[in-house]
């Protein structure tokens, strides 16, 4: 199996659990809010991995949170807090959700500038024009929109510099163990939304339980997925094929009966995958995993 081929699959497997993890968060929005439904995915989530590591390392409890930068670990998992805040505090402004998504996808745009900046790596042109192609498709896809107030857009624009930020310090993090980055990713999030749970509970029934522990698994499985692909490539190379998430989600939800593609919809698609197949047909995509390729810049 050559690099990219591996790569491919890691990031495959990122964007379908990602995207069947929210389909099923919507399944419970309805009856719990979205600050319960996340503490409760975290918790789980630290559930999983210290059970898991009593398998693994039995006589070594302290391997799962024995870290050289606590301070970091915890900076990022601040990121995946902020991306419910920002969305739950743009809902409370009525900005509308095709218009929040639309903002979001903006996130490959700003891994790319954000991976530049913080890691050095350059990605060429034509990544960067792919990015903003499959941005523009995702646009489509949604609409038609009604622009809101300018100053109310910060809110779904908060929510994709927390995930950009959140895709690169996982990068920068890349030489530490996977287990103990998982590790910090849940107590961060466990600990900030901890004070807020009180005020907001709502004990779910074992149905709901069920499909509590669902979005757990696959959260957990996409948070795995991304920490293995942005320590076997750089981000830069990667950004752009995350727009894969859309046409998982949008089947997913379809097949729950809860969208109906129209012409628009398809047309976002096309450009969607025309510009991720593009981005992946570059022999310098092809590489990254096996070695022969080197962003320009780049540490990696």
């Amino acid at each position: 199996m050559t690099g990219g081929r591996h790569d491919m699959k890691l990031m495959v497997a990122f964007v379908a659990f990602w995207a069947a993890e929210e389909v099923l968060t919507l399944q419970l929005l309805g009856r719990y809010g979205l600050v319960q439904i996340v503490w409760l995915r975290f918790l789980l989530h630290l559930l999983v991995l210290w059970g898991a590591s009593a398998l693994w390392a039995p006589r070594n409890d302290a391997s799962l949170w024995r870290t050289q930068r606590p301070g970091f670990q915890l900076i990022r998992a601040s990121m995946l807090t902020g991306m419910p805040a920002f969305w739950v505090m743009g809902v409370r402004s009525e900005v509308s959700p095709a218009m929040s998504m639309s903002v979001f996808w903006v996130a490959p745009l700003l891994i790319l500038m954000f991976a530049q900046v913080l890691l050095g790596e350059r990605a060429p042109r034509r990544v960067w024009l792919a990015t903003a192609l499959s941005s523009a498709g995702v646009f489509a896809l949604t609409g038609p929109h009604e622009a809101p107030r300018p100053q109310l857009l910060w809110f779904p624009l908060g929510v994709a510099v927390c995930f950009s930020l959140y895709v690169v310090m996982t990068r920068s993090l890349r030489g530490a163990s996977t287990r103990v980055n998982l590790f910090y990713s849940g107590l961060g999030v466990c600990l900030m939304l901890a004070p807020l749970i009180p005020s907001r509970w709502v004990t779910p029934g074992v149905p709901d339980l069920i499909v509590h522990v669902a979005v757990t698994l696959l959260g957990l499985g996409s948070l795995l997925a991304l920490e293995r692909l942005t320590a076997a490539a750089p981000v830069s190379y990667s950004a752009p094929l995350i727009f894969l998430q859309v046409p998982f989600a949008g089947g997913f939800a379809w097949c729950l009966e809860q969208y109906d593609p129209t012409l628009r919809t398809l047309i976002g698609l096309l450009a969607i995958g025309t510009a991720v197949f593009y981005v992946w047909q570059q022999q310098p995509w092809r590489g990254i995993g096996s070695g022969r390729f080197k962003v320009a810049g780049g540490p990696g």
